[in-house]
C-alpha cells in the first residue's frame, strides 16, 4: 500500500533498542486510521537493530533512514532532535506527530487525535494522557504511573512527552520560519528537547488535550532518562564508563580510554562501579591510549590515580599526574579511607621510573599534597578532590559515579577552610 496523501505523517526515533523498537512499529501499523506513513529514523544502530527495521520496508508506508552519525559526533547535537528536522521536510502529512523506539501507541490514537483535530479547525496541538510503566533490568514493572492532562496549556514543559502530541503541519511550518528550524537540537537539550520545541510552539498556540491513555511509554535501566540522570557534563577522572552497547572506557584527564577485559583483575577494577551512560557522554571523550598489559611496562601510559607499590618495598605511593607520592604511613592511608585491595603491584624497574613527588600527609599537619578522587565531607556537602581543590557534588551524582557516600572523608571546618574550593560536578538540567 503505497500512501500518497497520507493523513498523519509519524517520525519514529530509533537507536540500538532492539528488545522494544519492533513493538514501537507495530503499534503504528496497527492503527485504526490506516492513512499514514512512517518514517524511522535510525541513529546508526547495531547490526541486530537494523535486522530488525529491515523487516518492515516492504511495506511501502515505512520509509528507513540510517543517519550514518560516526560516534565521536554524537555529542554534538541532541540526535533525536536532529533526527526529527531530518525527517520533517520529508513527511507529507497533514498532521504530524512523534514516536520513539521504546513507546507504544494505543490502536485508536491517530483516528481520536486527527477527529479532534479536523473537528476543530483553530486547533493546533492536541495532546492526551501516557501511561509510563518503569521496568528493571529483569524486565519486571517496577512502578506505574499516568501523566495526565491537565487542561489548555499555554507552558507545557515537563507535563506533556513528545509521543503524546500530534500537530498541524502548519504550525511546524511558522516555527520553522521564526526559528530557522523545527526543533532545538542544541546539545544543552539532550534531556530536554521536547522541552525546547514546547517553548517553540506555544509562541503561537496553546495545547489542547484529549483526556484518554493513547500511549504507553516504557523505561527501562537502558532508557536515556535513566542513563542520563545525574551524570555530570564532565565526568571525573578516573570513573569507568560504557553505554549499553560499547566496551569499558576509563575517564582520564579529558579522554577515555580503552579497556582490556584481561586488565580489570591486575588493576583492581570492581565490576560493581561501572557507570553506563548515554553514548555521547562516552564518545565526546576523545579516544587517549588504550589500558592493557603495556602499561605496567611504559610509565608514561600507566593510568592515573592509582595505589602502587612494588614486592621489594613495603612503601605504598599514589600514583598521580605522572609521579608517585608516598604515603609515609598507615594513619594517612586510613585518613583517606585507602582500601588495602586497591593497591596494584608493580615492578621495581617500572617504580624507579616513575618520578618521586611530595608525600601525601595526614589532614590533621595541613595538605601538601591531596590525592585525586577522594570523596570528602563536610555536614551535608560532599566534595571530590581534584588538582589540590575540593570540587562540590550532589549526594545523588556522587552515589550515580559510585562514590562511596557512606564512607567519605568528613573534614571539620578549619580543614575545608585550608583546601581551596574547585568548580562543582555538576548535573544541570535546564527547562529553556
Amino acid at each position: 500500500m503505497c500512501i500518497l496523501n497520507p493523513i498523519v505523517s509519524v517520525i519514529l526515533t530509533s537507536y540500538n533498542k532492539p528488545s522494544t523498537v519492533g513493538k514501537a512499529i507495530e503499534s503504528v501499523l496497527s492503527q485504526t486510521l490506516q492513512n499514514f506513513e512512517l518514517w524511522i529514523m535510525d541513529d546508526h544502530s547495531s547490526s541486530e537493530t537494523k535486522a530488525i527495521l529491515q523487516r518492515y520496508v516492504s511495506d511501502k508506508r515505512v520509509h528507513l533512514v540510517d543517519s550514518g552519525i560516526a560516534d565521536h559526533l554524537r555529542y554534538q547535537t541532541t540526535r533525536y532532535a536532529t533526527l526529527i528536522n531530518e525527517a520533517l521536510p520529508r513527511t507529507k502529512g497533514k498532521y504530524i506527530t512523534y514516536l520513539t523506539d521504546d513507546n507504544l501507541f494505543k490502536s485508536t490514537r491517530f483516528k481520536r487525535m486527527v477527529n479532534v483535530l479536523e473537528s476543530r479547525p483553530s486547533t493546533e496541538v492536541v495532546y492526551s494522557k501516557q501511561q509510563v510503566i518503569h521496568l528493571d533490568e529483569h524486565g519486571s514493572v517496577t512502578k506505574k504511573f499516568i501523566r495526565h492532562t491537565n487542561g489548555k496549556l499555554r507552558n507545557p514543559v515537563g507535563l506533556v512527552d513528545h509521543c503524546s502530541i500530534m500537530h498541524t503541519r502548519g504550525i511546524a511550518e511558522k516555527v520553522f520560519h521564526r526559528f530557522g528550524s523545527y526543533w532545538d537540537d542544541g546539545p544543552e537539550n539532550w534531556y530536554n528537547g521536547d522541552a525546547a520545541f514546547w517553548k517553540r510552539l506555544t509562541n503561537f498556540t496553546l495545547f489542547h488535550p484529549i483526556p484518554e491513555i493513547l500511549d504507553v511509554a516504557y523505561k527501562d535501566t537502558q532508557s536515556f532518562q535513566h542513563l542520563y540522570q545525574f551524570i555530570p557534563e564532565d565526568i571525573p577522572t578516573g570513573v569507568i564508563i560504557q553505554t549499553p552497547s560499547s566496551e569499558l572506557y576509563r575517564v582520564e584527564n579529558g579522554t577515555r580510554r580503552l579497556i582490556s577485559p584481561e586488565i580489570m583483575q591486575d588493576l583492581h577494577y570492581n565490576q560493581n562501579k561501572i557507570v553506563v551512560v548515554p553514548a555521547p557522554f562516552l564518545f565526546k571523550y576523545p579516544e587517549g591510549a588504550p589500558i592493557n598489559r603495556s602499561v605496567f611496562t611504559n610509565s608514561s601510559t600507566f593510568p592515573d590515580m592509582h595505589l602502587i607499590k612494588s614486592a621489594s618495598s613495603p612503601t605504598v605511593y599514589m600514583y598521580q599526574k605522572g609521579k608517585k607520592h608516598p604515603l609515609p604511613n598507615e594513619e594517612v592511608f586510613y585518613e583517606f579511607h585507602f582500601n588495602w585491595n586497591e593497591i596494584v603491584n608493580v615492578s621495581d624497574h617500572l617504580l624507579l621510573t616513575i618520578p618521586t613527588g611530595a608525600p601525601i600527609t595526614s589532614l590533621h599537619q595541613g595538605v601538601s599534597i591531596l590525592p585525586d578522587g577522594v570523596l570528602f565531607r563536610h555536614h551535608q556537602q560532599y566534595y571530590v578532590s581534584n588538582q589540590q581543590a575540593l570540587c562540590p557534588i550532589h549526594a545523588q551524582v556522587a552515589e550515580r559515579l559510585h562514590y562511596p557516600t557512606g564512607h567519605s572523608v568528613v573534614l571539620s571546618t578549619h580543614q575545608i577552610s585550608s583546601i581551596p574550593i574547585g568548580e562543582e560536578i555538576r548535573w544541570n538540567v535546564s527547562f529553556r
